[in-house]
């Protein structure tokens, strides 16, 4: 029969094997990091000015996170994901704030005091008109190419 285990003999073996986090629990191998860690770094590139401030922020080292961002093809779509969703979430807020804006373009034309005022609010609605126009024929010339192409049989 072997030698039974004694509590210090479990101890000394603990010592020699470092024990590793959670996160990092049966992962890739060495320097994998856990998908929370990973989805930090994602959140903190959105919200930090520079790259080193969100590898600060998110507990990553700079080298690993320019590393995923340039090599990591599965952080790189994580993190122009959640660029889309920020980006979809600010055009919200902004088309909500239209019908403001409209108003208040409205309002300024009508100034009388301070024709630059009213030149600067004109301006503006000439060039959200434009803008508008512009992505309308763009819209439609993409649909007509797309019909084309259906009928083509290439689509």
């Amino acid at each position: 029969m072997g030698k039974r285990s004694t509590r210090s003999d479990l101890k000394t073996r603990a010592r020699r094997r470092p024990q590793r986090s959670a996160g990092v629990r049966g992962s890739a191998g060495h320097g994998a990091k856990s998908k929370a860690v990973r989805e930090r770094a994602v959140l903190a590139l959105l919200s930090e000015k520079t790259l080193g401030a969100a590898a600060e922020k998110s507990g990553v080292s700079e080298k690993t996170l320019r590393r995923w961002v340039a090599a990591d093809e599965a952080f790189k779509a994580d993190y122009a994901q959640a660029r889309q969703a920020a980006f979809q979430a600010g055009v919200s807020r902004v088309q909500a704030l239209t019908v403001r804006a409209v108003e208040t373009l409205e309002e300024l034309l009508e100034e009388t005091k301070h024709p630059n005022v009213r030149l600067g609010a004109a301006r503006t609605v000439a060039e959200l008109a434009i803008h508008q126009h512009d992505a309308d024929t763009i819209l439609r010339k993409l649909d007509e190419i797309e019909t084309f192409q259906r009928q083509q049989g290439k689509l």
